[in-house]
């Protein structure tokens, strides 16, 4: 189930931020034992799926260029929040988000989705982006589409983080903060409309969450997309895509319904010329 993925991801995590620091040194010893809620690393999907982000918000660019949130939108944004100087579990977490944008077939990047990874981080800035990207092998086809920004005004990152109920918190015995690994699907007006999380997710998820993300919006050639995605429904206890089932015990008993009528009529027409011919 998620909680036993997401129970993995914070294994994955840990191991990663304490990795990164001489923790057994540093705490003559013995490494501390963190008491973590796991519900910290999830977002309360019942609660916030729908909320609204806040366009208006002035974020920094890798190249120091100011824009807004909104500038992003317009298309489905795939957002993720992490912060640039973790070695560790935010690596992971966009890393695995760009491993799947490689496979994904379907979508294009930039023209049907743009993707964009915000720091929390209020001492983030241009010289930690840059060394945050250098970690990443960026998947060439995101034809520019992806972006790594910090806030203009850091007094707006918790609320904006609190808005679409993103939690995190800075650890100073293990010298890291503790989040969510988030993938969040924005649709076009700025609407919270799917989470995915790292490594518990596919790039089918990532394209299905991308078609939610649309809200109806639809260029001809998806239709078809569009109609085979209508197979799938997400599945909140596995936190991904999964077989809808009532939907096809609904098309099953509908063709069972069909097929039954359709041989009704025919032997009905069979017996009625029957007894014409006597």
């Amino acid at each position: 189930m998620i909680r036993t993925r997401i129970l993995a991801l914070v294994s994955t995590l840990l191991g990663c931020a304490w990795a990164a620091f001489p923790a057994h040194a540093q705490y003559g010893g013995a490494v501390p034992v963190s008491d973590i809620d796991p519900a910290i690393f999830q977002i309360d999907e019942t609660r916030y799926l729908g909320a609204k982000v806040d366009g208006d918000i002035t974020l920094i660019d890798a190249q120091g260029r100011e824009f807004k949130l909104a500038d992003k939108l317009g298309k489905p944004l795939i957002l993720v929040l992490s912060y640039f100087t973790c070695d560790g579990s935010c690596s992971v977490i966009n890393q695995d988000l760009n491993a799947q944008l490689a496979d994904i077939q379907g979508i294009t990047p930039g023209e049907d989705f743009n993707v964009l990874t915000i720091s929390f981080d209020e001492h983030d800035d241009l010289k930690t982006i840059g060394a945050f990207k250098q970690h990443l092998k960026m998947t060439k086809n995101m034809n520019g589409s992806w972006d790594f920004a910090t806030f203009k005004d850091k007094d707006q990152i918790k609320p904006f983080a609190d808005s679409i109920g993103f939690k995190f918190f800075w650890s100073p015995q293990d010298r890291t903060f503790f989040h969510p690994g988030a993938f969040m699907f924005l649709t076009p007006e700025g609407r919270l409309a799917r989470v995915l999380y790292a490594l518990n997710s596919a790039p089918q998820d990532i394209k299905l969450a991308v078609f939610d993300a649309k809200a109806g919006e639809f260029k001809v050639g998806e239709v078809l997309d569009y109609a085979i995605s209508l197979c799938y429904s997400y599945n909140y206890a596995e936190g991904k895509y999964t077989i809808s089932i009532p939907l096809f015990v609904g098309v099953g008993a509908l063709s069972l319904g069909i097929t039954s009528f359709a041989v009704s009529v025919f032997v009905y027409r069979r017996r009625k010329r029957g007894r014409l011919s006597s």
